[in-house]
């Protein structure tokens, strides 16, 4: 997950990166806090090619997110 003031992933700031999940730890709700400003919340998904896996379904990045929520707030001074 990153936080960015335009649409490229590259010009954000990584909020979140999930090194520890497998498909059977993952928790159905999963709530992360980014103490960040920006006007985009980009979720980024990417299998390295050179990665190896345990079987086809595993080899390409997928996901079945349902939901996705952000909450903020907006300061004035």
């Amino acid at each position: 997950v990153y936080v960015s003031n335009t649409t490229n992933k590259s010009e954000g700031s990584l909020c979140f990166k999930d090194t520890n999940y497998t498909v059977f730890t993952i928790p159905s709700v999963l709530n992360i806090t980014c103490p960040m400003h920006g006007q985009y919340v980009i979720y980024y998904n990417e299998r390295l090619s050179w990665t190896t896996f345990l079987s086809d379904e595993y080899r390409y990045a997928y996901n079945d997110l349902c939901e996705f929520e952000v909450y903020g707030m907006y300061l004035i001074s």
